[in-house]
Formats: C-alpha cells, structure tokens, sequence
C-alpha cells in the first residue's frame, strides 16, 4: 500500500488557506468596487481606464484596500510572534503597550510638526518612523521592567498593562496642547480609521511590513518550534533563547509600529487574529503566516461592516474593538475553564 503523506491534518491547514484566500480576494475586490468585469480591471492595469475610475482606484478606494491587507498581516505576524515567543494568550502588542507607544510616537508626528519643523524633513517616512520609534521604546521599558533574569509572560503583560496606561495618557496630554487642525487629524487617526491612508504612508510603512513580515515567517520557521519546547530544551539543542526571543520581538515591535503607522491603534487584530487562526488551521500555537492571512481578511471584512452593517460609517478600529472585546471575554472564560479543570 503506498503510505498517505497528506494527512487530516494537512488537508484541513490546505482547506483553510484556500477558503481564506478565497474570501480576502473577495472582499478586496468588493473593496475596490469594481465587480468581476475583466475588462475593466484589464483597463486598470494597463491605465487605459477613463479618468473617473482611475481616479476611484488609485486615489480613493486603493489605498484604503491596500491599507487593509497590509494592517491585517502587520497586526496578525506580530501578535503571533509575541503570543508564541511569551506562550501566552494575552501577550499581544495592543495589550502590551506597544500599540500605545506606537500611538504616542505617531501622535509626536501629528501634533507636533508645527512646533518642531524638523520633524517635516523625514517627509514621507515621518509618521512610520515615530510609530515605530515609539513601538520600540515601549517595547523595550516593558522588557526592561518585567526582566529578572529571565522572560515571565506574566509578569511582562502586567508590566505591559501599566505602560499602556502611561502611554495613553500622554497621548492624553498632547492632545489636550494641540492646535485644532492637528487635533482633529489626530483624532480620526487614534480611531483606528483607514480613511486617511495615502500612499505615501503606505509604502514606506508597508515595505517595513513585508519585509517584517518575510524575516518573521523565516526566523519563526528556524526557532519558533524549538522555543515551544521550554527554555532547557531549547538550550539543549542549540538554540540561543534569550537572543531568539529578543530577536523575534524586535520584529515584531516593528512590524506593529508600521502597522499603527497606516491606520492608528486598531483593537484587537493583533490579539484576534492568531488565537483565530490557531484554531482553524489546528497548530499547537501561533504561526505568523496563517495569522497574517487571517489578519487581513478580518481587517478587509471589518471596513466592509463598518460601512454597510450600520446607519452611519463606522471607523475599522470601532468595529473591530466591538466585535474583539467579546471574543477576549470568551478566551479568558475558557482559560478559566481550563485551569480549573486542571486543578
């Protein structure tokens, strides 16, 4: 008998790539409201398509599809990352505080290029670069303040939680000083909204993405497995895991920095996303590629929500906290769950 390489297992994890592939393409072309015609879609490719629909594509509805795709994967492949270096549910960058510190730093850019015209030289890469300089300097207070010797996930999410709430209220405080012009943009952006993304915050933000998103996917395929083993396994098999681990957090604080740089601290992706994609495509823990697929269809599904479910259109960032805020509640009610049971 010939032997069956491709097991259950296998043809489930094929399943859910196709289906979700499936459903992102989808939802981008209902994005970019175009319907199915090839020809016109052929016309917008070669530019030959009437100045209405170009402009429809490249200046409004693109970007925004664009914006999208490249928040989910950023947000899905670093909270992922964290999930499964740190082993723990709640250890993603939105509840951390590096979605805060990214915030803080964007908000710097936002508010505070009239006092400080230096800040207008970085030109294009002036909002990616203070999200996630901000990113990285939350990221690294946490590490710092929760390290003893070694990394405790628990102890790094509660020292995470307190970071969050310091940095959001020095997001607090600069708006309170800002100019009402600055304000105003501010605000939409903290929303979570992907209605200001333009392409020139994308393609500086969005290359810092997929080139995040490219190395994450290869160093997870080298260390991620090993380091779920624990620590002396890890070690015992050659794998540096303090280096390993700092390394892929680095990463990941990076990517989210670039993510909250397109469209602000949207909520619960980053948490959502890989504990999602976990469960359908049954790993032992989060993969950074099945939840950047699973981020960016949430993320395209959640804009169309925000402007078809409802009265008025809704920021993504509004709907996907709502829609986010029960799934941490069932979460946390199955750890509870589990915990006692195994008492």
């Amino acid at each position: 008998m010939v032997p069956n390489r491709f097991s259950d297992k296998h043809w489930r994890r094929a399943l859910c790539w196709l289906l979700l592939s499936l459903a992102g393409v989808l939802l981008a072309v209902n994005a970019l409201g175009l319907g199915v015609d090839v020809r016109v879609w052929c016309a917008v490719l070669e530019g030959s398509a009437d100045p209405g629909t170009m402009f429809l594509i490249r200046d409004l509805r693109g970007p925004r599809a664009v914006a999208a795709i490249l928040v989910g994967v950023g947000f899905g492949v670093s909270g992922a990352i964290t999930q499964a270096v740190l082993r723990n549910v709640l250890a993603s960058p939105d509840i951390i505080g590096v979605t805060a510190g990214a915030s803080l730093g964007a908000v710097i850019s936002i508010v505070g290029a009239s006092s400080i015209p230096a800040i207008l030289l970085l030109g294009a890469w002036r909002l990616p670069i203070a999200a996630a300089f901000g990113a990285l300097i939350a990221g690294v207070a946490v590490l710092a303040f929760s390290y003893r010797g070694s990394l405790s996930s628990f102890r790094l999410v509660l020292v995470g939680l307190g970071v969050n709430a310091g940095l959001g209220a020095g997001v607090s405080w600069l708006l309170l000083r800002a100019e009402l012009p600055d304000l105003n943009s501010a605000l939409v952006w903290l929303t979570g909204s992907l209605s200001l993304a333009t392409w020139t915050v994308i393609v500086p933000a969005g290359s810092i993405i997929l080139l995040g998103g490219i190395l994450a996917v290869l160093l997870c395929a080298r260390w991620l497995g090993v380091l779920q083993l624990g620590d002396d396994l890890a070690r015992s098999l050659g794998v540096r895991v303090q280096g390993a681990s700092l390394s892929l957090l680095g990463i990941s604080v990076l990517i989210a920095g670039a993510a909250v740089a397109i469209a602000g601290p949207v909520g619960f992706i980053a948490f959502v996303a890989p504990q999602l994609a976990q469960r359908l495509f049954g790993h032992t823990h989060p993969e950074p590629a099945p939840a950047a697929l699973t981020g960016a269809v949430l993320m395209l599904l959640a804009d169309l929500l925000g402007k078809t479910l409802f009265p008025v259109a809704l920021p993504v960032g509004l709907v996907t906290s709502m829609a986010g805020a029960p799934f941490l509640a069932w979460v946390l009610l199955s750890m509870s769950c589990k915990f006692r049971a195994g008492s």
